[in-house]
């Protein structure tokens, strides 16, 4: 009942301005029409016109608004209503030149184009005027939206990020690549001119490595273990490396040679054997064999050892890119 009576005095005040408008607009142009022609008629006829013009332009009046508010065409209404909007306008206007003064003159003319004005906003209002359930459905579809296009900027954001680093990263890698490069060939020059032209039958035997390859990865991998970084270094050889050698298996945990063979069974490939040329499928069942000999699952490095000491051999950028392949193929599965 409260909700009711709000509602209702929300609607008298909000229509309370056009009728106070109408209604002085159209007691005054009854006055004046009245005034006007009771010098040329008997004023009970005079006043009677008067008042059939009003009654006729209340009527376009609420015509008009009956078909604003529900959206229909109502082109006569309307017609008659600015017809007689603009006649009443000038007869005021001329009532009041005749009979006062300019000022009532422009007043009277004022009236009656206040109320239509503010009787087609009442009606516009009240037209376009939308439920709170509605509103608030609008606003959370709004709401949604836009989270919706924050989030796919930023995944946008990421993904550009994450490429351009990677892009930053292939090319440094690159120009470190082609680095090395120059330099060897820059030795290899050096070295045969001094071959040349200092010629020599006893070829001295190869300076032996102060600092392997295997002892850098021993002792990274020793450095992570101390837990002073949680990352296993990805470390590449120092000097270009042919063929892996087969090296001891020094502590790594013994090998399961019959969970190799389950695994191979598994993956469709016959049982890898060290020593022997492996296709990139034998390859692959062997690193990941070896990877999970532990728990937790060994790093490159650590699988690198293992897989040398188990008499396995093969080019160190075959087994890189076969180890990479491996944890990207662990890492798409749910």
């Amino acid at each position: 009942m409260n909700r009711e009576w709000k509602e209702t005095t929300r609607k008298a005040v909000h229509w309370s301005l056009p009728v106070a408008l109408t209604g002085l607009s159209l007691g005054w142009t009854v006055y004046a029409v009245g005034e006007i022609l009771a010098h040329q008629a008997p004023a009970p006829l005079a006043y009677t016109v008067a008042g059939i013009y009003d009654a006729v332009w209340l009527y376009a009046l609420a015509m008009e608004t009956a078909h604003r508010r529900q959206g229909s065409s109502g082109k006569l209404p309307a017609s008659l209503g600015w017809l007689f909007l603009v006649t009443s306008v000038g007869v005021l206007f001329t009532h009041g030149l005749l009979y006062a003064t300019a000022v009532v003159a422009v007043i009277g003319a004022v009236v009656p184009a206040a109320a239509k004005a503010t009787l087609i906003m009442a009606v516009e209002r009240d037209t376009t005027r939308i439920s709170p359930q509605a509103q608030q459905q609008i606003d959370a579809v709004r709401s949604a939206t836009r989270d919706q296009v924050a989030i796919g900027r930023a995944v946008t954001r990421a993904k550009a990020d994450r490429h351009t680093t990677a892009a930053h990263l292939e090319r440094e890698e690159h120009k470190a690549r082609g680095q090395a490069h120059k330099v060897r060939h820059k030795a290899t020059e050096e070295l045969t001119k001094l071959t040349a032209k200092h010629p020599t039958g006893d070829v001295p035997p190869e300076v032996p490595t102060l600092f392997s390859d295997e002892d850098l990865a021993r002792v990274l991998g020793t450095w992570t273990q101390d837990g002073v970084s949680p990352v296993s270094p990805q470390v590449s050889p120092v000097s270009p490396i042919g063929e892996l050698a087969t090296s001891e298996g020094e502590g790594h945990t013994p090998l399961d040679w019959a969970a190799l063979a389950q695994v191979a069974a598994v993956a469709g490939v016959e049982t890898p054997e060290p020593g022997e040329p492996l296709t990139d499928a034998q390859l692959t069942v062997v690193l990941r064999w070896l990877r999970h000999s532990e728990n937790p699952p060994l790093s490159y490095r650590k699988a690198l050892a293992a897989y040398r000491a188990a008499g396995f051999s093969a080019k160190e950028e075959r087994v890189r890119k076969a180890y990479a392949a491996l944890i990207d193929a662990e890492d798409a599965q749910p």
